[in-house]
Parts: structure tokens; sequence; C-alpha cells
């Protein structure tokens, strides 16, 4: 091999040294190239063979391929010049003063590699001051990896180049589409929207008509509620735009809605890649064996969206046992119930990564039960209780945990008794679907709980009767997913429940379920459908809400498991260290 490279490299060298003989002497030349007001001699067959512009002006009976006279227009006298020492000799033309000249016409002549080469050097130094300009170039002939990698720097780059002229010289669809962009680096929201505001405040004549985009594209939710309170008083031209006015109070509803954060769709109600803090999909515990006995752990996992690992948390306290439920408030994960401790009471404080045993129990022992959060309130909704009696056992009780005064109250009755339901909040409204009814038979009633009037209404039917559902709120929406796959949409405000998608081959049970930007993800789970296997699964899904289209992705869960409830958090990244890392499983079970 090293000797075919020693030859290989004596003909190349052998033939540019031929080629560059027929450019200084003029021999064989057939055609004439003019840039500005000076000519070259070159030949037809070598420069088709390098450059497709060429090429096709050539062999296509255009003038220039008659005549052999090639005007070119647009690019300098020097810059071609060096640009055939190139072509001809292989002399490596490209170096500060002429590289974007180079590139220009490299990606005009169509000469992808010198192109290309012209791309590796604007890269490597790429500053403050330059990298706008070479975003822009790069976008203008079509150079791609000059493209992306200039954005890259521009977002990584953000709180440096927003202290230089080019920064206030931005295009507005260019501060847009930086303020849109997930991987912008800065210490917090803040820092964007004063500089936001200050691009515009620069020339506010011509750019206070772009403030509605702009707060568009601000994540205002994420900000101090006082830097909220402040932010329109300080500035006045803010005062004058209802668009903005409107953003502003939906980000301070957002601060003042924590049981309702983690619903919301719009990327806007999630931190930015640089952010200190991370959206996460967390498992809680779980069965590690399809069937008695069962092998369980304290174990709970995190998974990262952005960096796609898994991570340990803080472990339980203790194992509920099978069936607890779980709802999030703000960022704090509760847990009620289970086979085990049917009146346990788990809270994971996220800001701390640790759980208490909180010391109010339920009043009343249940698993198979649902949890949501509404308002500054927690409640534990149905279930099944297997300590009493025949007859007795599927609940229809539903329990207040007051967050300000720390205690459990019974608050009302289901209408109709339902163990293996779940349950979702909208507004003061909770809405439980279907389950298992006291004679063992499935449900498809939605019933909902009015937190204020405290009374419960059976508001819809679903179009199947369903239990062992899981059931998530995107916006004012609810979507279920049923063991058999089944994807069921209930809007509440407008009355309506459908079957809006299929996850295809799906069958199975106690599986987990969260949303997050307006994508359901559906993980692990224990098969069922005929025969005998009920195997145990720790594959994940995607389910689009935007095209109800569904389709497993390549990562999985740490180990197959049953499991019991997941949830989604916000997070500080110190908690995802990796000492913590979850190896991903080597042989997934769809």
């Amino acid at each position: 091999m090293e000797l075919a490279v020693t030859w290989r490299q004596q003909y190349l060298d052998a033939l540019s040294s031929g080629l560059e003989r027929l450019l200084s002497t003029s021999s064989f030349s057939d055609t004439t190239i003019i840039a500005g007001a000076y000519t070259f001699k070159c030949h037809k067959a070598i420069l088709s063979a390098i450059s497709p512009y060429f090429e096709a002006m050539f062999s296509s009976g255009m003038k220039e391929s008659v005549t052999g006279v090639v005007k070119i227009e647009g690019i300098d006298y020097n810059v071609f010049k060096d640009i055939v020492s190139w072509i001809y000799c292989g002399f490596d033309i490209v170096k500060d003063s002429n590289a974007e000249e180079v590139l220009k016409g490299a990606a005009v002549l169509q000469i992808e590699c010198l192109q290309r080469r012209c791309e590796e050097y604007l890269v490597k130094s790429l500053s403050a001051n330059n990298c706008i300009g070479r975003w822009r170039l790069a976008h203008w002939h079509s150079c791609m990896h000059l493209r992306d990698k200039a954005w890259s720097y521009v977002m990584e780059h953000f709180m440096e180049l927003s202290k230089t002229e080019e920064f206030v010289a931005l295009e507005a669809e260019e501060i847009i589409s930086m303020l849109r962009d997930d991987n912008l680096h800065a210490p917090d929201e803040e820092f964007v929207c004063d500089n936001a505001i200050k691009w515009v405040a620069y020339d506010p004549e011509t750019r206070t008509k772009h403030l509605p985009e702009i707060f568009q594209c601000l994540r205002l939710g994420l900000a101090r509620p006082q830097y909220l309170m402040d932010i329109v008083r300080k500035h006045d031209m803010l005062k004058e735009c209802a668009e903005v006015l409107r953003a502003v109070d939906r980000a301070k509803n957002f601060q003042l809605l924590p049981s309702r954060r983690h619903d919301f769709s719009s990327e806007l109600t999630s931190p930015r890649k640089s952010s200190r803090l991370e959206d996460v999909l967390v498992v809680l515990s779980g069965g590690e064996t399809p069937k008695p006995p069962y092998l369980r752990s304290k174990d709970v996992f995190a998974y990262s969206f952005s960096t796609r690992m898994w991570y340990h948390l803080a472990p339980l306290p203790h194992d509920p046992g099978i069936e607890f439920a779980s709802c999030v408030h703000d960022n704090d994960i509760f847990i009620t119930g289970g086979g085990l401790l049917q009146t346990c009471f788990f809270r994971y404080r996220a800001k701390k990564n640790k759980w208490n045993q909180c010391r109010p129990k339920l009043k009343k022992g249940r698993r198979r039960h649902a949890m949501a959060s509404c308002g500054n309130k927690i409640y534990a909704i149905g279930g099944f209780n297997s300590e009493l009696e025949e007859g007795a056992r599927v609940q229809n009780s539903i329990e207040e945990y007051e967050l300000d005064s720390g205690e459990w109250s019974e608050v009302a009755q289901l209408i109709q008794p339902a163990s293996s339901v779940s349950a979702t909040a909208l507004g003061d409204r909770i809405f439980i679907y279907g389950g298992e009814k006291s004679d063992r038979t499935d449900s498809c009633v939605v019933q909902c709980y009015d937190s204020t009037l405290r009374t419960v209404t059976v508001v819809a039917s679903l179009p199947v009767n369903c239990k062992l559902s899981r059931a998530v709120m995107c916006d004012s929406d609810t979507y279920l997913i049923l063991f058999d796959g089944k994807v069921i949409k209930h809007s509440p405000d407008e009355g309506n429940t459908k079957i809006v998608g299929q996850i295809k081959n799906f069958d199975r049970v106690h599986f987990g379920l969260v949303h997050r930007r307006g994508i359901l993800y559906v993980l692990g789970g224990q098969k069922v459908g005929p025969g005998p296997s009920r195997a145990l699964c720790d594959a994940m899904i995607k389910f689009d809400t935007r095209n109800s289209v569904a389709m497993t992705i390549p990562d999985r869960v740490p180990t197959p498991r049953l499991l019991d409830s997941c949830a989604k958090i916000t997070i500080d990244k110190k908690f995802l260290q990796k000492e913590g890392l979850v190896e991903m499983p080597s042989s997934p079970c769809s």
C-alpha cells in the first residue's frame, strides 16, 4: 500500500508538472478566458475536467464553445489567476487575503474541492467579528460546511457577538433566526431578551415593527417574575405593542401555573441547550420480572432529551410496590399508594435531587389509581385496595392534598368507582378516563372533577372501553394511549373525543408516557396478547401529535421493565453527572 501511494504521488507530480508547462507556454490551448482586462490561454478539456461550469459551457453548443472565447463576470483577475494556478499546478493558493474571494469564484465555477478547501480554511479563523459575514457568504453560495460551522460559532459565542457592531447591524430575519435557535448560548433568557431589545432600540424607527415576531421567539416564561414585572415599564416602545404585552402576560401566567408548566407543547417553555437546566424523562422504579414474585428496584433513571442518555437520580426511599401513581407539580414529583405501601406519600424535590417520605399519608389505601396536580393541590383518584373485602375494593374517593397546609382530606366521590384509571388536569378540572369498574368490566366513561365546586360529573364517552391506559395533557388536549396502541384525543373545551392514531404492534400494559414539545414518548411495558409470552420491553416510541405519526426510536430504557409511572421535569444539569450514566442495552426488545 505504501509503495502504491508513492507511485501515485509520483504520477500526480508528473501530471501537475506537465499541466504547469502547458499553461506557461500556452501549448495546445484552445480557449481564451477573459477576466477583467486580462486574458488566459487555457484548455477546454482541463477546465472541463475540474469544473462542471466549464463542462456545461463547452458541451452545450453555446457561442463560447464555438468561438473559444469566454468572458468571466464577477471574478477578479487576481482571484481567477489564483484559481487557474490551482487547476493547472495544484498550488495551495488559499490564504487570509483571498480565501473569501476564492470561495466565491470556486462556487461560481462549481469547483467543489477548491470550495471545500476555502471553507475549511475560513472555518479555522472564525471570530466574533467575522462569523456573521462568513455565515452570509456561505449561505449565499450554498457552502453548507462553512454555513453550518459559522452558525454554530454564532450560537456558541452569542454573548461575545452581542457586544460587536455586527450584532446591531444584523438584518431582522437574522436576529430572529438566532433567537429562535435552541442552541443559542446565553447565561439566561433575560440576557437574550435584553439584547433583542437593544437590537430594536438601535434603530427603533425601522425595527419596532419586528417586535411581535421577536417576542414570539423569546422564552420569557423562564425569566424571573421580577424581570417580567419590570421589562415593559423600562421600555416605552414595548408598551405600545399589543403582541409584546400578550407575550409578557403569557409568561406571567406560566409562572403562576406550576401545576401546568409541563403541559405546554411550545419550545418556548423549555430551556435552551446551553442552560444549566434540562428537560428530562424520569422513570420511577418498576418491575424487572414479568410475573410474580416480582423483582423490583428503587432506582430512578433520568433520560436527557438533549444528550439522549440515561442517568441515575436519587433512589426512592422505599419501594411502594406495584401500581403506585405519580404526578408533577412545578418540578417536584409526588408519589402515592402502591401494592406494598398503599397509603404512602413521597415527594421528589428536583432542586436538591432528594426524596422525602412525607408525614401525612393517604386517608385510604390504594393502588391502580390516578394522580393529578391542580392549582396548589395534589389529588389521588379512585384505585383499588386489596386489603378490603370483595365488592368494596374498587375505590370511588378523591383525596386532596393542599401543599400549603400539608394535609390530606377526602373531597368528593366518583360517580362510577374505577381502578386502573388515568387522569389529566386542565384549569380547575380533572378528567378521569375509563378504568375497571367494580364488576371487573371496563368503562368508557370520562368523569370530571371540578376542584372549585368539588363536584363530579360525566362529561364524555371514549370511543372504546378501556383500562390500564396512560394519559397526558398537551396544551388543552388530553392524549390517551391504550394497551392495543390506539391513541385517543380528548378536547374538553370543544367536547370532542376521537381516535387520532395507532401505534402498530404495540399490545402492552404498564408502559410509561410523557409529553414534550408536542411529542408523546411511550416507553417500556409488558407485552400482552395471544401466546405465553409476556415479555418486558425496553423500547421507546415517539408519537407526534401534530401529524399523528408513530415511530420507534433507537434509544432504549436502561433495562426492560414494567413501568408503574414516569414523569417529565426540568432539572439542574449538575445532577446528571457522567458517573451516574446508565449504559444503553445492546439487545433491545421491541
